[in-house]
């Protein structure tokens, strides 16, 4: 799932995220989509949390696969 917090954090989690995941933030999140990209997964079982202003570099990723950065641009159309 994706979620983000007021301060612009952007979490990918596959638990419930009700407090941002990001170090040093205890904003709380709401989540933006139900979508879940795995791919994040490897990089660390938990997920992962990026600022929302950073999205382009997952996109911008030669490492990131195909498939993730199609479903990321789904959520994130101005990323396209």
């Amino acid at each position: 799932m994706i979620y983000e917090c007021p301060t612009g954090h952007v979490c990918f989690s596959q638990d419930d995220l009700a407090v941002c995941g990001m170090k040093g933030c205890n904003k709380q999140t709401d989540m933006i989509s139900p979508m879940d990209i795995k791919w994040f997964y490897k990089i660390n079982k938990n997920g992962l949390c990026i600022n929302r202003v950073d999205l382009h570099m997952i996109i911008d990723d030669p490492n990131m696969s195909k498939d993730a950065k199609k479903q990321i641009k789904k959520v994130f159309p101005h990323l396209s």
